[in-house]
């Protein structure tokens, strides 16, 4: 490979990407341990892979790239992701970096501060508390495991132990591992292991890249092998694909200042910042690119939504959009108190073609009239009277329209139409808070959208604000279910 390419490389690598790097390249198939002592910087590891013929093919540093998530120097290499996974994906001889390497290091990027002491403190009878204390990473920790011979590619039992105890979510990443290794003899890892930040997808048959016949097939099937004549079914037919990093566009609308609006008089919205905070959190952390913008006019909130409708999301897999406002039926306004109707929100994307086929979510914070619900006592219900004075309504006066009726669409209304619903003045509104809840706690459990949306208004319906009940509605034209990846917590 070009000298002068693997130093631009060098220079822009951090020393932790190096030591990241170092460790993918530790193991039979690549470095001895040995050779990686003296290794300093990127320059030298290349060096000692170099040594061992390991350039040759060209692909060794784009796949180590890809697998710590640097995809932006590929560029430098005049390589693209798409290119160099779908080599990856028909090259089953040569050496790359090992399933077992790249599953550990995954590991180690989703495991938080908080569960690496608890790790370490499982691990101090079976590790030198020295060893320990010196470990700033659960890769540190990973080497001192190997290094005592409690861990190796056949040795995953006591990690999957530890782990339980402290993220179940990367046990399963172990069980999930032991799956594929103890089918898989030979061959490249599916293209989910090709990537240590691929977006996590639900748990579709897993099959064979050395043997595409033999499949996974879930447990209550009967067998474990298919013929020619009897294709294993398809179930990623029932998912939209995730496989793009970022996720999509999240655009978040944010109307607080009403105080200039002349045709009706609107409060500004207290508590609405929290709710931006919020859902800027929750999206980054589900790979999203967020973008927002904040007190907008109704002629402006349009003018944004058709610029995102042309951008090109060809990498991009979902499109979203949160719209905090006052409302009417049918409508959110902007900060000049003109209405923007739903379905003029949505329409420029039932068009784009870069989303064609793509869901596309919109998520509208705004009343749908002034009506107030009336509760609807059960046995042992109880009112919370605390509630009552800390909240307000977004609302405004009625118009009656539509939403859209395109294919792939999710609309995730906070309150049914004709009825207000409630923003805290300090906490944000009881719509937004409680989606952003449930997203984070349910993402990972890989529960789709539609189930974390029938959570939100299950959980919103049961409270009690100023006398009144909030009913959320999600209306869609969704084709497929929509598990959407969560980052784990640091």
């Amino acid at each position: 490979m070009n000298t002068l390419k693997l130093l631009e490389i060098d220079e822009d690598l951090t020393s932790k990407e190096v030591d990241e790097l170092k460790f993918l390249c530790t193991g039979t198939d690549l470095l001895q341990k040995k050779r990686l002592e003296t290794v300093r910087d990127a320059k030298d590891l290349f060096l000692r892979l170099e040594e061992q013929g390991l350039l040759d093919d060209g692909l060794l540093i784009p796949e180590l790239l890809i697998t710590i998530g640097r995809f932006d120097l590929l560029v430098i290499l005049d390589m693209s992701r798409e290119e160099v996974e779908r080599h990856l994906q028909t090259s089953d001889t040569r050496k790359g970096v090992s399933p077992y390497r790249k599953m550990l290091y995954k590991l180690s990027e989703g495991m938080t501060d908080e569960n690496l002491s608890t790790v370490k403190f499982l691990l101090s009878e079976e590790i030198p508390k020295s060893k320990l204390a010196t470990s700033s990473s659960l890769l540190d920790i990973l080497i001192e495991m190997e290094k005592q011979q409690i861990l190796g590619e056949d040795k995953l039992d006591n990690l999957q132990r530890i782990l339980e105890k402290c993220d179940k979510q990367l046990a399963d990443m172990i069980q999930d591992f032991n799956k594929i290794h103890k089918r898989q003899v030979g061959g490249r890892p599916p293209l989910q292991e090709v990537s240590n930040r691929q977006p996590s997808r639900p748990d579709y048959p897993k099959v064979n890249i050395a043997n595409p016949i033999e499949t996974e097939v879930p447990a209550h099937s009967s067998g474990n092998l298919v013929s020619d004549s009897q294709p294993p079914e398809k179930l990623e037919d029932e998912y939209y694909a995730i496989s793009h990093l970022p996720v999509g566009y999240c655009l978040i609308v944010n109307n607080f200042n009403f105080e200039r609006c002349q045709n009706v008089k609107l409060g500004n919205r207290r508590g609405t910042e929290k709710d931006e905070e919020d859902l800027i959190r929750v999206f980054k952390k589900m790979h999203f690119e967020v973008e927002v913008h904040n007190d907008l006019k109704a002629s402006d909130m349009l003018d944004v939504v058709k610029k995102f409708a042309k951008r090109d999301h060809t990498q991009m897999d979902v499109f979203a959009c949160c719209v905090l406002s006052h409302g009417e039926k049918g409508g959110v306004m902007g900060v000049d108190g003109q209405l923007l109707e739903i379905r003029d929100l949505t329409l420029p994307f039932a068009t784009c073609k870069s989303l064609a086929s793509k869901p596309k979510l919109f998520f509208i914070q705004a009343c749908q009239g002034n009506l107030g619900q009336e509760a609807v006592w059960v046995p042992d219900g109880q009112e919370d009277s605390t509630e009552e004075e800390r909240y307000e309504e977004d609302a405004s006066m009625v118009l009656r329209s539509s939403l859209p009726k395109e294919a792939d669409f999710l609309i995730g209304m906070a309150t049914v139409e004709d009825y207000q619903s409630f923003r805290h003045i300090k906490e944000g509104s009881i719509y937004i808070q409680e989606l952003c809840r449930q997203l984070e706690n349910l993402c990972p459990k890989k529960e789709d959208i539609l189930s974390i949306m029938t959570k939100v208004n299950c959980e919103v319906s049961v409270k009690l604000l100023k006398g009144h009940k909030q009913m959320p509605e999600p209306r869609y034209t969704l084709r497929k279910k929509l598990v959407l990846p969560m980052a784990s917590s640091s």
